[in-house]
């Protein structure tokens, strides 16, 4: 059996683990307050593709393992993952999960992770 799975909350997950400091880094910044239009906008704007294959290897890992969490997806620890051909477009790779659950997990703009695996191996 093929299952296909859209996870909607890869838009934050893209940029997961691409860096971060300590308190000791932070520069208090005085800002606006968004609201919902300038939200969308600002979303709209990002590429998550783009993100995503920026990423190191480790990042890309964790930002697949948090997106099959989320799905949600047997997998405790991603080993692997292979870009392979674009499907319809969209960036996908190979993920390979602890214990060998293999995943396609497809990574469009909008950031919206297309997921497919296969229950009967």
């Amino acid at each position: 059996m093929l299952k296909t799975i859209i996870v909607p909350s890869l838009a934050a997950l893209a940029l997961a683990g691409c860096g971060g400091g300590g308190e000791g880094n932070m520069t208090p910044v005085q800002a606006e307050p968004l609201n919902a239009t300038d939200m969308d906008n600002a979303a709209d704007q990002t590429n998550y593709s783009a993100a995503v294959l920026a990423q190191t290897d480790a990042q890309r890992n964790a930002t697949f393992i948090r997106a099959l969490q989320d799905a949600p997806l047997p997998c405790d620890h991603v080993d692997s993952s292979t870009r392979i051909a674009d499907q319809d477009g969209v960036p996908t790779w190979r993920v390979t999960c602890k214990g060998g659950t293999n995943y396609m997990i497809g990574i469009p703009k909008n950031g919206v992770a297309k997921i497919l695996s296969r229950t009967d191996r």
